[in-house]
This record gives C-alpha cells, sequence and structure tokens, in this order.
C-alpha cells in the first residue's frame, strides 16, 4: 500500500554563519530561489532573498559569512544542496512593491586553498603524488578523492625526477590536469579529481565496471536526454545526488533525441550508431541545480561525457 504525501511543495531552508558557524539568519518562509552550478576549479551559486527586513540585509551582507541551502519535494528528506559557500557579493535590487537580496557565492575551498600561492619542488612526480603535495602545500588537511583511473596510472613514475610547480593553487591544478586529462572539482569540503578515460584504457577504469552512481529514469526527466558524439546533456527533476565526477547510467531511458547538426546527420557515416551504441555511462563534468520554494522551478541540468568505440572523448563540446 503506498504511503500518502502528508506535505506538498518545494521547501527551500537558507542558513546564513559566520566563519566560526554562529547562525546570524535562517528562512524557510521567504521566497527563495537558488542557481548553483558545480563546474571544473570551483562551485558558484546565487541564492536571491524576497523582502528581507533592512537590518537583516546589511547584517547578511556582512564579510566573511558563509550560505547554506536545504531542500526537499514534498515529505521527503531535507537534503543540503550546497553546504557553507561562502558569499562573496550581496545586492539589494527594487522590484516593486519588492525587495531581492542576491547573494553570490563560491566554494569555501576556492577562498581558503585555491587562491593560496605555492612554489614546491615534487621528487618522483606520480599523477597522485604531484596532486597530493601541491594540495597540501597550500594548508589543506582534508580528503582528496581520486577515481576512474586506470590501474596503476595513479602511482606511474615518468621519466623526469622531479617536478617544479609554481602559482596559486588554482592555476597548478588547472596546467596540470591539461597535460594528465584529468579535471578537478570542489565538492562539499573535499576536492575530487578524475581522470577522462580513452575508448583504449576505459576497461581498466572503475568507471567501465561500476553500475553507474545514477541509473536515470525517464519519469524524471523535464525534457528528451540530448546524446551525441561522446556527449549527454540532462535537463531533468532536481536531484541534489547528482554531482561533477557521478556516473550516469542511462540504460533504463525509454526515449533520447540527438545534439547532433543535421548536416553531421547527413554526412557523417555511423555517427548516432557509434555515440549512443558504444557506451552507456557517462562521467559529469558539470551540473547546475535551479529551484524556487514559490514557482515551478525545481530542476537540475547536466554536462557529462563517455569515451564510445571509434571516438575520442569529447572534452570541449559539452555544456549546460
Amino acid at each position: 500500500m503506498a504511503i500518502p504525501i502528508r506535505k506538498f511543495g518545494q521547501y527551500v531552508l537558507i542558513e546564513v554563519h559566520t566563519e566560526d558557524r554562529k547562525l546570524i539568519f535562517s528562512t524557510d518562509s521567504l521566497k527563495v530561489d537558488f542557481d548553483i552550478r558545480h563546474t571544473e576549479g570551483w562551485s558558484r551559486a546565487k541564492f536571491s532573498i524576497t523582502n528581507l527586513a533592512p537590518d537583516t540585509v546589511k547584517k547578511i551582507s556582512n564579510e566573511g559569512h558563509f550560505a547554506t541551502v536545504t531542500v526537499a519535494l514534498h515529505d521527503a528528506e531535507p537534503i543540503v544542496i550546497a553546504d557553507r559557500m561562502f558569499i562573496s557579493n550581496a545586492l539589494e535590487e527594487k522590484k516593486v512593491p519588492s525587495a531581492v537580496t542576491n547573494l553570490y557565492c563560491y566554494s569555501k575551498l576556492r577562498r581558503a586553498y585555491l587562491e593560496e600561492q605555492i612554489d614546491i619542488k615534487v621528487v618522483s612526480p606520480s599523477i597522485r603524488k604531484v596532486i597530493e603535495t601541491c594540495i597540501k602545500e597550500s594548508g589543506y588537511t582534508g580528503v582528496i578523492e581520486f577515481k576512474h583511473f586506470p590501474e596503476g596510472l595513479l602511482d606511474n613514475l615518468p621519466p623526469k625526477p622531479a617536478s617544479r610547480r609554481q602559482g596559486s593553487l588554482l592555476s597548478v591544478l588547472e596546467s596540470y590536469s591539461y597535460e594528465q586529462r584529468l579535471k578537478v572539482f570542489t565538492v562539499g569540503n573535499k576536492f575530487i579529481i578524475i581522470y577522462q578515460p580513452t575508448a583504449k584504457n576505459v576497461t581498466g577504469t572503475d568507471f567501465y565496471t561500476s553500475e553507474g552512481d545514477i541509473l536515470l529514469s525517464t519519469t524524471n526527466m523535464r525534457s528528451n536526454p540530448k546524446i551525441g558524439p561522446a556527449t549527454l546533456k540532462v535537463h531533468s527533476n532536481l536531484d541534489p545526488r547528482i554531482i561533477p565526477t557521478s556516473i550516469l547510467n542511462i540504460s533504463q531511458l525509454l526515449t533520447v533525441g540527438t545534439d547532433t547538426s543535421q548536416v553531421a546527420l547527413e554526412v557523417a557515416e555511423n555517427i548516432l550508431k557509434d555515440s549512443v551504441a558504444g557506451f552507456t555511462k557517462y562521467q559529469t563534468l558539470s551540473v547546475q541545480h535551479k529551484g524556487s520554494n514559490w514557482t515551478s522551478e525545481w530542476s537540475t541540468h547536466v554536462g557529462a561525457t563517455s569515451p564510445t568505440v571509434g571516438i575520442n572523448m569529447n572534452t570541449d563540446k559539452w555544456w549546460i
């Protein structure tokens, strides 16, 4: 027997804390809109609150505050969708008869570590050692997670006995990632580094052997997923489980569309056969969560890629 829904609606709670976690503002009754974007490097977000009291606007606009957003649909268990994101700017807009306060935020890891300057020489510079040494040099002591690497690649030693890395931690990670087919993401309190497999080495990775982190369902889609050569674009109902690095499994989707141009379909032989039939799992590289407790907005946009037989992973043709 199905359990009846006792509470209907989209629930959004926003809290603002000081750096030492002192709560200075909280609301789940005012109109709150959120737009959270997780992309390579660091996450960012915009939170809009309608009709705050002037004194409250001044209080939360002070430097050094952090915003946390918790969401739930109907009477489901609330989920933290944005955890202590640093408020870099606050702007109040008059939209008669209302006033909207916009909080512009980014990952707390960027503020605390990614802008730190480092200058370090790494001896025996395997991928794992270079990444861990550079990140720890910034003062970070938390979790560094590596995903989707072929066996042995993380600790393989290159011909050069040492590697010199200098600049901001963000610039160092960006340049090194480009050299090694890596992507670096800040998710919550941890750094996640993923490898982008090619069609030649994907079978040696957990990307190939796993069932996937998220099994996409046709009933949860807002529109048909779009598949192109080694790319996937998804517009679904809000799904906070999806983060950058999630492996999406499309094997249960009943309908999909194509993101390939008409010209390509006419002249490129077997382009859809190669891109759709080759692989059913995709590596998430960008996620946008949008929602509101006063409007119908409640969606997730995803950009993902996959190595496909005969086609190398397309790393520059995906977007939200």
